[in-house]
């Protein structure tokens, strides 16, 4: 357990550090929180000695001063969003600068847990369900929204234009679908099987002043799959469950071509599937987004001469 005066040093620092409560510090204050909860730990198995007492609660306050000031940073965001003020290059570059994903990197391993996903969670209120996950069918995998790293690269790597769908299917609260509708412009669509869910992410594009996205109540084994063209799934089941839903998306396949961008555990089914071609091989990764095409297209989505897709949701 580390000395009360090395506790002291890093606290100490923290709380001199101005830099915190700058506006667009995000990732420093992600970090603080981060060494915060540490601290807060420290002090709590000493509990009993007067030294450690008060330096909780010095912890306490600044942890309390932080979480406000990212607060209001996204009812600023949110707001700025709602006018029609941010463009999607502003809004993309605001995670960038809060992720470690580049455009071009291939190799990329996403993880939960970086700034920018507590910046999404924020912006989008995508870490507040409104109820507990009851665990419904033995084969559905409980919520957690995706890295945001993951939905970055599919931006870069998926072209999308006007004559597009991308549907998110087990879309939780939204957030998957208001940020790719957000940085592309594309229509956007999310299926969910919790009905709390649905109304919850609607709220929110409501609250956003976002225009362009759809939330629908549905189990995937049986519900419209909204006819899309670039579906999107961060293993929301699996088992039998998953294989049906690969059989209806087949089925898609066979009246337009498909394509399919899965992350997490889901992606090495989907490797199996022979009527599916990965783009790159070393794809098959559950910490990596894969992307598939069907009819054996072995090729990258080409930039159409199609009308491009516009953010029209942030009337910019």
């Amino acid at each position: 357990m580390p000395e009360l005066a090395q506790l002291e040093r890093d606290l100490g620092a923290l709380e001199k550090d101005q830099s915190l409560y700058d506006g667009d510090n995000l990732t420093g204050r992600f970090l603080a929180l981060k060494r915060l909860d540490f601290l807060a730990e420290a002090y709590r198995l000493r509990a009993g000695e007067q030294p450690a007492s008060n330096q909780e609660q010095r912890v306490r306050v600044m942890q309390a001063d932080l979480a406000r000031r990212n607060q209001a940073l996204y009812q600023e965001l949110r707001a700025r969003i709602s006018a029609g003020a941010v463009t999607p290059h502003q809004l993309r570059t605001l995670f960038e600068d809060n992720g470690n994903y580049r455009p071009g990197d291939k190799a990329c391993l996403h993880w939960r847990g970086e700034a920018a996903d507590a910046l999404a969670a924020g912006l989008f209120r995508s870490d507040s369900p409104p109820q507990r996950w009851n665990g419904g069918d033995s084969e559905m995998i409980h919520y957690e929204p995706a890295p945001v790293g993951a939905l970055l690269e599919l931006v870069d790597r998926v072209p999308m234009t006007s004559a597009d769908r991308f549907v998110d299917i087990g879309s939780g609260l939204g957030q998957v679908v208001l940020l790719v509708h957000l940085l592309t412009g594309v229509e956007a669509v999310g299926l969910e099987v919790m009905p709390a869910f649905v109304e919850q992410a609607e709220q929110e594009a409501a609250a956003l002043g976002v225009s362009g996205v759809t939330f629908e109540h549905g189990d995937a084994r049986n519900a419209d799959l909204c006819k899309g063209t670039v579906y999107f799934l961060f293993s929301p089941f699996r088992g039998q469950m998953l294989q049906k839903v690969l059989k209806r998306l087949r089925d898609e396949a066979k009246a337009r071509q498909l394509t399919i961008c899965s992350f997490g555990p889901c992606t090495v089914t989907f490797a199996a599937e022979n009527w599916l071609s990965i783009e790159e091989p070393e794809m098959d990764n559950e910490f990596r987004l894969a992307i598939f095409h069907s009819r054996g297209d072995k090729t990258k989505r080409q930039p159409s001469t199609r009308e491009p897709a516009r953010a029209n949701a942030c009337r910019c």
